[in-house]
């Protein structure tokens, strides 16, 4: 039963990821089939990211198990439906549109996955997580694949969404046909760990002592640094993908390629979520290992372009690197809370989270503009390292317990 349990998730987690990142990869030809210039590529990641925070917001009320697992299925329809109408837009505000609710779906679909695992296994959340990175991948691949046929972009958003169907309706399959049972499990299970969540609260009010209002507001600027986690986190990935290849562009290196940045950086990640995932560390230690592993290979990568090294290696490193470490924060940061609150507050915070992470998206374009004037892999490993820093005392800042009054 857990097994299939597991299956349903993973493929609703690879399912839900496949359009993340195939923006990019199609725009050229969007371009040039709809004359729209480049730059409007900012105003359509703005609108995405704008649908998904909304999403993130409002699936803030969903507090039910079985609520969730069914709207799951519902929001990765609604992904491949929007992704159906993006690829038929003719003019530049249909594709605003359909991305606005191809943006509202991911979100829907990324945020109720988020709930379902941190109200179940929360322990193995990094290892299934790594499904959305493999994902990602897939649909870049299969863009990019398409693509190499001759064929247009419609079709390959077209060919996607089909796939998208496809497994949308094994997942429903599966929730129909093998888990007739699981509703009743789940909800056992869900007050088993009421049961403990309670107990664990007062074992840590006895420890640290109880909460009162300095301790509510503490609670509060620790959510800031978690949203500034959040934001940094989401902002390294997308700059480990554009802002290297941007540069290697510049630069007229034959090898920058933006499906294969795309694709080292999802496999760093799915890496990333993996290891973590074995290694079943607390959510508070996995955020800052990753945050240190990411900034020693962030310094190292800099040193080493600073002595002149080969830059091939350098930027492979810098992408699967900066994965890697990133797939060990997120999303582990939606279980850095303190169980003396009530499941409510918890819970808001497992939907804020992502709602920051999604909304770097909107700011991808602005900072990779911001150093076009340098663009050099060093400046980028600079810039990327500066970034890393800032996530890490984020995340320093937000492990400080709350203790006794």
């Amino acid at each position: 039963m857990a097994v299939t349990y597991y299956i349903s998730v993973t493929l609703a987690l690879f399912a839900g990821a496949l359009p993340a990142q195939i923006l990019g990869v199609i725009w050229e030809q969007i371009g040039e089939s709809m004359t729209v210039e480049i730059p409007y590529i900012a105003l359509l990641r703005l609108l995405g990211s704008a649908g998904a925070v909304a999403a993130v917001i409002l699936s803030d009320r969903i507090r039910d198990y079985i609520m969730a697992r069914d709207l799951i299925v519902g929001a990765v329809a609604l992904e491949a439906m929007s992704l159906i109408g993006f690829s038929m837009s003719r003019e530049f505000w249909n594709l605003a549109v359909w991305m606005t609710a191809l943006g509202f779906s991911f979100g829907l679909c990324m945020t109720l996955i988020c709930y379902l695992l941190r109200g179940t296994w929360s322990k193995k959340t990094s290892l299934l997580f790594a499904a959305s990175a493999c994902g990602m991948g897939a649909g870049v691949s299969f863009v990019q694949y398409i693509l190499s046929l001759g064929r247009s972009w419609r079709t390959a958003c077209q060919g996607l969404a089909i796939l998208q169907v496809v497994l949308c309706m094994s997942v429903f399959l599966l929730r129909r046909t093998l888990l007739r049972d699981v509703a009743v499990i789940l909800k056992k299970q869900k007050r088993e760990r009421g049961i403990q969540r309670q107990k664990r609260a007062e074992e840590l009010i006895r420890k640290r002592g109880s909460l009162d209002e300095r301790f509510e507001e503490a609670w509060l600027v620790r959510l800031l640094f978690l949203y500034g986690s959040a934001v940094s986190c989401g902002l390294l990935l997308l700059s480990a993908v554009h802002l290297t290849y941007s540069a290697q562009a510049l630069q007229g290196d034959p090898a920058a390629d933006l499906a294969m940045s795309v694709l080292t950086v999802c496999g760093g990640m799915a890496a990333g979520r993996i290891v973590i995932g074995l290694l079943r560390k607390n959510a508070r230690r996995a955020c800052l290992a990753g945050s240190v592993l990411t900034i020693i290979v962030l310094a190292g990568c800099f040193v080493l372009v600073q002595t002149g090294q080969t830059a091939g290696l350098i930027v492979i490193l810098l992408r699967a690197g900066c994965g890697f470490g990133a797939g060990m924060i997120f999303p582990n940061l939606i279980q850095m809370d303190d169980e003396r609150f009530d499941e409510e507050v918890q819970m808001g915070m497992t939907g804020l989270i992502p709602a920051f992470y999604f909304g770097a998206d909107a700011m991808i374009t602005p900072f990779v503009q911001s150093v076009s004037h340098s663009f050099t892999m060093s400046a980028c490993t600079l810039a990327m390292l500066a970034l890393s820093c800032c996530m890490g005392l984020c995340i320093v800042l937000a492990s400080v317990r709350m203790g006794r009054r």
